[in-house]
């Protein structure tokens, strides 16, 4: 974040708060003709302000008063029940803040695309093995697995590790389910530690196998999820292949 972008941002919040308060103004005095210029310029300022705070998951070093405009731009205005207000009385089917494509396409390439390309999520996305099973499993580990392989593509390396994580964590108590060792859990959560996991896999594999998975969950996740470090690009497709492999072959043990 350079010291120009903040600035700007700061800028634009400080309009959009005194533009929210001559919308107010003007529908206190039904100042209708005043409404109609200043509810598109407040929208545009707003999808701005957004925008660029969508670029900082951090804002750090400001004064307290520079805290205060972030925090509040961040939450409704009173122009919004206004616009909220009219959309209802005449039935609007879009939203005021519906985006048209042209301002799509901008903010993608401002926001998106300065980021990730889709030649770099493709490139990615093509290094991630697929898991290949005889079986079917739950639609909850078949969805991590999607976001997985995902996080991967864009770059999320962390959040690889944490899905993979939860990837063990959730083929272990479906396997467990399958094998009988407690019953199917439905809607009931089954929670689970450190020390419940340690139990499900060995109840579920040994050896070799075992010990890959321990060393997957415990070396190489917890200390990740823990906040303890973070890992690269790397790391995380060696991880994240070591996952896949594993719940592969504990399927594959079982006979699925």
């Amino acid at each position: 974040m350079t010291h120009q972008f903040l600035t700007k941002l700061l800028e634009d919040a400080d309009v959009l708060v005194r533009l929210d308060r001559e919308v107010v103004k003007a529908v206190v005095e039904g100042d209708f003709e005043a409404l109609g210029i200043l509810l598109p310029q407040f929208r545009e300022k707003k999808i701005r302000v957004q925008a660029g705070l969508s670029q900082l998951p951090v804002v750090e070093g400001v004064t307290v008063d520079e805290s205060e405009l972030l925090a509040r731009v961040q939450r409704p205005f009173p122009t919004d029940n206004v616009i909220e207000l009219s959309e209802t009385e005449i039935g609007e089917k879009d939203s005021f803040y519906e985006l048209s494509e042209e301002e799509v396409s901008e903010l993608g390439s401002n926001l998106f695309y300065s980021w990730i390309s889709h030649y770099e999520y493709i490139r990615n996305i093509f290094k991630v093995n697929t898991l290949i099973l005889r079986t079917t499993i739950p639609p909850s580990l078949r969805q991590y697995i999607f976001e997985a392989r995902n996080c991967f593509a864009l770059e999320q390396h962390n959040a690889v590790i944490s899905m993979c994580r939860t990837i063990l964590e959730a083929a272990a108590k479906d396997l467990c389910e399958k094998e009988g060792y407690f019953e199917p859990h439905v809607d009931k959560v089954i929670e689970i530690n450190p020390e419940v996991f340690n139990q499900l896999i060995r109840a579920i594999s040994s050896g070799k196998l075992k010990r890959r998975a321990v060393k997957i969950y415990y070396r190489d996740a917890c200390p990740v999820v823990h906040g303890d470090r973070s890992v690269n690009a790397d790391e995380a497709l060696r991880i994240l292949r070591d996952t896949t492999d594993v719940v592969q072959e504990l399927y594959s043990s079982h006979g699925s």
